[in-house]
């Protein structure tokens, strides 16, 4: 079975949907490492004083490290912020509405409140009113975790919608390109496979990473970069043998894109030898 040539790519803005995924993951793996970290001081807090993180009492000055102020601000101005532009750039702005835009404006208002609840904390962490404090710490004590719950299920929600669009994006000549050039470092602890090697079974699910680098090295090669070809199509041809646990459609799948890598491979004319160094 050798695979056809890609389809048509569909009507997608390959840069705009490039820059979506880029400002998602970049977010999400901003996001993931303030919400360990409040997990993390929330659980140290409770252990030392010895009780269940449901009957924590902190004391303002405990309460107000919980959060970097600076850091949720940076999170909200520039990840937040540029995760819900990519997304209005991609959907709102070609007149789509789409759950992904949604899931960028949900998540940014989100953000904001918890930020300015925090910075109501900081304020007001040397208010000498035992009363008014306790009233504060009750209210803030169940928006934190509920705001940052809502994030990581907006997040989450965000992450399957990402891996049902993948398989049409990936016929984009901008995105099957980029995807190689830097998706191991984009999505690195995304996915249970790694990397570019997760991307690619969500992007190309019938053929996994087989299909993957023999697509990008189709598309080089279309555009002459045979030596990009070269290297992409020797990684589709490596991978002749299905990955353990895969289903037979997709191992036979991935078995003729390591052939027709192969194939396109022999097709090359020699790759040129440099020269060997001398006086």
């Amino acid at each position: 079975m050798t695979p056809d040539a890609p389809a048509p790519a569909p009507s997608v803005d390959g840069t705009r949907a490039w820059d979506f995924l880029v400002a998602f993951f970049a977010s999400r793996r901003s996001f993931l490492a303030v919400f360990a970290r409040y997990e993390a001081r929330v659980l140290r807090f409770a252990r030392e004083a010895g009780v269940h993180r449901d009957d924590l009492s902190l004391p303002a000055g405990d309460l107000a490290t919980l959060f970097h102020p600076k850091r949720l601000q940076h999170l909200r101005d520039v990840r937040f912020a540029s995760l819900r532009a990519a997304a209005h750039a991609l959907f709102r702005e070609q007149g789509a509405v789409d759950p992904l835009d949604t899931v960028a404006s949900h998540a940014f208002h989100e953000l904001s409140i918890l930020l300015e609840e925090h910075l109501s904390v900081v304020r007001f962490r040397d208010l000498s009113d035992r009363r008014r404090y306790a009233q504060m710490f009750e209210e803030v004590s169940g928006y934190y975790p509920t705001r940052l719950r809502r994030i990581r299920k907006l997040f989450a929600d965000g992450l399957r919608l990402i891996e049902e669009v993948l398989p049409a994006w990936g016929r984009d000549r901008v995105v099957i390109r980029s995807a190689y050039l830097f998706g191991e470092r984009l999505t690195r602890g995304v996915f249970e496979e790694g990397g570019l090697e997760g991307l690619y079974a969500r992007m190309y699910p019938s053929g996994g990473a087989a299909e993957g680098y023999l697509e990008v090295g189709r598309s080089f090669l279309a555009s002459g970069f045979e030596r990009e070809a070269r290297r992409a199509l020797a990684r589709a041809a490596a991978l002749e043998r299905p990955s353990r646990g895969a289903r037979r459609a997709r191992d036979r799948r991935a078995v003729a894109c390591a052939a027709e890598a192969r194939r396109l491979l022999r097709e090359l004319p020699p790759e040129p030898v440099a020269p060997a160094a001398g006086f």
